[in-house]
C-alpha cells in the first residue's frame, strides 16, 4: 500500500512553499510586485505531473498574490486570475492611460 501524500496542506508542501516564497524574495512572478504569501506552479500542474514532477517541489513554485493577499499596487488576485491556465504576459498598449 502506497501512503497517500497531504496534498498541500502537509509538511512538505509547506517547507516547498516556504523555500519558493524565500527564493523568490516575495515578488510576485506574474504582476512583479512585492508582498506575495502564496506559492504559485509555474508549469500547470497537470503537465508537471505528467512530466514525473513533483508537486511539492520548489523549482516548480513562485510566489504570488493571492485570495487573501491582494496585491497593494495593483489590487490583483494574480494567482486567481491566472487560475489553471498557461501565464500569458498582458499585452502592453502604445499609452499609459
Amino acid at each position: 500500500m502506497t501512503a497517500r501524500t497531504a496534498g498541500r496542506k502537509g509538511r512538505p508542501w509547506r517547507r516547498a512553499r516556504e523555500q519558493a516564497l524565500a527564493e523568490g524574495a516575495g515578488i510576485c512572478w506574474i504582476c512583479g510586485h512585492g508582498g506575495a504569501r502564496y506559492a504559485d506552479h509555474k508549469v500547470l500542474l497537470e503537465r508537471w505531473k505528467a512530466m514525473g514532477g513533483d508537486p511539492n517541489d520548489p523549482a516548480d513554485l513562485a510566489p504570488a498574490h493571492g485570495a487573501n493577499s491582494r496585491c497593494r499596487d495593483c489590487g490583483r488576485c494574480c494567482n486567481e486570475s491566472k487560475g489553471d491556465r498557461p501565464y500569458q504576459s498582458p499585452v502592453q498598449g502604445s499609452r499609459d492611460w
